[in-house]
């Protein structure tokens, strides 16, 4: 009578360890990732199906089914460090686990992996990152549902994709966002003629015509540290941010941020307006580095203007 109850105490105990694997594997349908080592079967098997994955897209030939394993952090690893261990570019962590920034993963996190290298654009663009990734053509990306931190998300997987420059440059801290929902520039930077005083006279920034009341974003997240008014740019806020840069919002009609204060990328800061030294409804944008005016062309995204 002994040897029946010992055996099923071993299999409520196996039936215990099962159900406790299978919630440590969220979400429960994808494969758990161990030690990222050959001695972990999950893993041996992730890297095989992206060693397949790698020689298809190298040879122009179909791609194997997609699957996307999970992983859990044990000790802090950052998005590089992790992408090399994959073997998958950081692009694919990235935009799969919707960053929008580089970062480093804290234990007890789940980062999702993917058994092909590329690129996921989500279908509803949350940060300024996946805008960008929504112009990609639709025709060259297949759809696929992800479900990360308990939500389901809709993502069209553009295999073998990498970063173009401009998505690099904005994941990387590089890029400011545009500043208006839409504008026309009508002054570049550098020396122009004066509209005020009709002589060449050197230009900080660009100049984007809106009409009055338009929203203007702050075009990196950062603190308001300079706000008020003077004679030649009206209504301004200035707003510094991460690795000495800043940047300047001159002509507002109104101001919507009081000095010190945090903002958020595409936070509404203020509105359009014709304030200061100006000849009609416009936004004056100034980036610099170190308190040295830069180009802002170069540093925000195409397109939009």
């Amino acid at each position: 009578m002994a040897r029946p109850l010992r055996s099923g105490l071993v299999a409520a105990f196996l039936s215990i360890l099962l159900a406790a694997r299978a919630l440590d594997a969220w979400p429960q349908s994808y494969p758990a990732l161990g030690s990222l080592g050959p001695d972990d079967l999950i893993y041996t098997q992730q890297q095989e199906q992206l060693s397949q994955s790698y020689a298809a897209i190298q040879g122009g030939k179909k791609l194997p089914e997609l699957v996307i394993y999970s992983y859990l952090v044990r000790s802090p690893v950052d998005l590089f460090s992790l992408s090399a261990r994959l073997n998958l570019p950081y692009e694919t962590l990235a935009t799969l686990n919707r960053l929008d920034r580089s970062r480093s993963f804290l234990p007890g996190e789940r980062v999702l992996a993917a058994s092909a290298p590329g690129v996921f654009a989500p279908l509803a663009p949350g940060s300024d990152l996946d805008l960008l990734l929504s112009y990609r053509p639709k025709d060259q990306g297949s759809l696929v549902s992800v479900n990360a931190r308990g939500a389901v998300s809709g993502l069209r997987f553009y295999p073998g994709a990498r970063f173009s420059p401009e998505e690099r440059a904005l994941f990387l801290g590089l890029l400011f966002r545009f500043p208006l929902p839409m504008g026309v520039l009508t002054s570049g930077f550098g020396m122009r003629e004066s509209p005020i005083t009709h002589s060449m006279a050197y230009h900080s920034g660009i100049d984007l015509a809106a009409p009055t009341g338009t929203d203007v974003y702050a075009a990196r997240e950062g603190k308001v540290t300079d706000t008020g008014t003077n004679a030649v740019l009206g209504q301004y806020i200035v707003i510094t941010h991460d690795g000495s840069w800043s940047t300047v919002y001159g002509h507002l009609s109104a101001r919507r941020v009081r000095l010190n204060e945090a903002v958020e990328s595409g936070m509404i800061i203020g509105n359009v307006g014709s304030t200061g030294e100006s000849t009609g409804p416009h936004l004056h944008f100034e980036v610099r580095s170190r308190g040295e005016p830069r180009d802002p062309e170069p540093l925000i995204p195409q397109g939009k203007k």
